[in-house]
């Protein structure tokens, strides 16, 4: 053993050992992500539901973005944006993600591409149009600012510009980078969930027809499964139920069951009208929007809430055509303000409406909250600066059309027509005999932690029926707009819905903020010289220096030598 009394072998075994330590720490650590985000707002940091849900994959995910091209410089910031994204989903997603952009104008010939734009198109994936300026050369460029996740052999659409347009291009790419990773990751979490949840559309007495629900069927059906019931009984089968602008009266016994679903911990969405009122009633004389008795009101009381029985006016509102005379037999239709038809773009600081795009409602009422113990109340959507507010019963009538919206009689501002209640509810049946039939021993007085929401709106969820064909648009189409204006209705109640069915906390990515830091214009004109001297000229002096003295120090060093 005379051998391992020398030095070399000494060294030889402990590099042996430092090797071995690395490999068995690597081999350790392989499946482990170490990552530090030192952005403030921490930018590059992932929510810890979504590194879940990615790391806990059973099948590739096949990702095929559309955002490609000649596109400009704000276009390609969100470019960059869903690259990085998407690395950061394929690190957690030990590979199981795959990812390509798709030009979607490469194609051989032109109706290869018309071709191309139309499945995209029949995909939910809508076209952008960008205007550029260059060299002063005006250019119009259609772009598709969408992708499609593929997951098990089956596809959804992935919209990846989604902020509000309201706040300006630069802005709205800006917002729709921060979702992008809800966006993403929440389309991957719907197509790989093997069990999705169930949601009820309530269809009892007075409920619109499934042809006005169209729009909102084919929305909700992309995540859930969505199913019609109209019988209250059967609402404990279901994950969450959505009441859309009921008009009759339930009975005592329907209500029970409502609350009780309630206080089971059932999810319940209302979009409640304060006042009768539909669009095709007006007539050549108007008609009268009425109060709506339909007892659901008393069970919301309970909760914290109160639609009333009024009609909001607002300044920021869509158009509606009207017959302002006629050329020979022909009418002349114009298109006026209609203070009743509200485009709703204030929202509160919450995941459920942050970064969302306007959404638009019709014959809104505004809503009062009541006191109720132990129950936290959001609101959600307000209206602007300038509404006012009509009380019930009301004569309304075309020739409102042809009023001058004056500010000044516009004196309410920010009116909330939507909150999120949460908390531990109390019944409306809490001191009282449950209906003729209904099991009094499995009555429950005090619902679990539980969450609604109510709005005062029932048309939130409505489509436009085409007059031409009778087909129902999309949901949050406005056809009455003087260019084609996509609404954000259906990512509303979808996000609405992704809240409250969200056990995971996925949607708290929707929180993400990326603060720009523009430089101050003023104050660079300003300092322009003393900036360019530390920019340009004062690394060159530095070098210069240190080329000096590094000189005199060798000479001084090796003059002893010499000595």
């Amino acid at each position: 053993m005379e051998f391992l009394k020398h030095k070399s072998t000494e060294y030889t075994l402990k590099f042996l050992i430092i090797i071995t330590l690395v490999i068995l720490v690597n081999l350790a650590v392989r499946h482990q992500i170490f990552r530090y985000d030192m952005t403030e707002e921490k930018r590059y940091s992932m929510n810890e539901a979504t590194i879940s849900m990615l790391q806990n994959l059973k099948e590739p995910v096949y990702v095929e973005v559309y955002l490609a091209g000649d596109i400009n410089a704000e276009f390609t910031r969100l470019q960059t944006a869903v690259k990085q994204t998407l690395e950061q989903f394929k690190t957690y997603a030990y590979g199981n993600l795959q990812y390509s952009f798709v030009n979607p104008d490469e194609a051989s010939t032109a109706n290869s591409r018309n071709e191309f734009y139309r499945y995209l198109v029949d995909k939910g994936i809508q076209p952008t149009t960008v205007y550029d300026n260059e060299e002063g050369r005006k250019s119009q460029k259609l772009i598709f600012p969408g992708a499609e996740i593929t997951y098990g052999g089956r596809s959804l659409p992935v919209i990846l510009l989604n902020g509000n347009n309201a706040s300006g291009a630069g802005q709205a790419i800006t917002q729709s980078i921060e979702n992008l990773e809800f966006e993403l990751a929440s389309t991957i979490k719907s197509l790989s969930n093997s069990e999705r949840k169930s949601v009820a559309l309530y269809q009892g007495k007075g409920s619109p027809s499934m042809e006005v629900l169209n729009g909102l069927n084919e929305v909700v059906s992309t995540k859930y499964d969505f199913i019609p019931v109209g019988n209250t009984a059967r609402l404990s089968n279901f994950d969450a139920v959505i009441f859309v602008k009921p008009s009759e009266d339930f009975s005592n016994s329907e209500l029970y069951d409502i609350d009780q679903y309630i206080m089971n911990g059932g999810k319940g969405l209302f979009f409640m009208d304060g006042l009768m009122m539909d669009i095709d009633s007006i007539k050549d004389y108007g008609a009268m929007a009425l109060p709506i008795e339909t007892g659901l009101d008393d069970l919301l009381f309970k909760y914290g809430v109160r639609v009333n029985n009024d009609i909001l006016q607002d300044v920021n509102s869509g158009n509606f055509p009207i017959v302002t005379g006629n050329l020979g037999q022909d009418p002349q239709i114009q298109l006026l303000p209609w203070p009743y038809y509200i485009i709703l773009n204030k929202y509160a600081e919450h995941p459920i409406v942050r970064n969302l795009n306007a959404v638009y409602g019709k014959f809104v009422s505004s809503i009062d909250t009541v006191a109720s113990t132990g129950i936290q109340k959001t609101p959600l959507l307000f209206t602007s600066d300038y509404t006012r507010k009509l009380k019930g019963p009301l004569h309304i009538s075309f020739e409102n059309l042809k009023e001058d919206m004056k500010p000044e009689n516009f004196n309410l501002k920010n009116v909330p027509v939507a909150y999120l209640l949460e908390g531990e509810f109390t019944s409306a049946y809490q001191n009282r005999l449950p209906p003729e039939g209904k099991n009094e021993s499995a009555r429950k007085s005090i619902s679990v932690e539980n969450s609604i929401i109510v709005a005062s709106d029932g048309d939130l969820l409505l489509s436009e029926i085409n007059k031409r064909n009778g087909q129902a648009f999309p949901l949050g189409v406005d056809p009455y707009a003087k260019h084609p204006s996509n609404f954000a209705n259906d990512q509303l109640i979808l996000n609405m819905l992704n809240y409250l069915l969200d056990e995971d906390g996925l949607i708290i990515s929707r929180n993400k903020e990326l603060k720009i830091r523009p430089l101050d214009k003023v104050k660079v004109a300003e300092d322009k010289v003393w900036l360019q001297f530390i920019n340009v000229a004062l690394p060159i002096l530095l070098i210069v220096v240190f080329g000096v003295l590094r000189y005199y120090w060798r000479k001084r060093k090796y003059a002893k030598f010499n000595g």
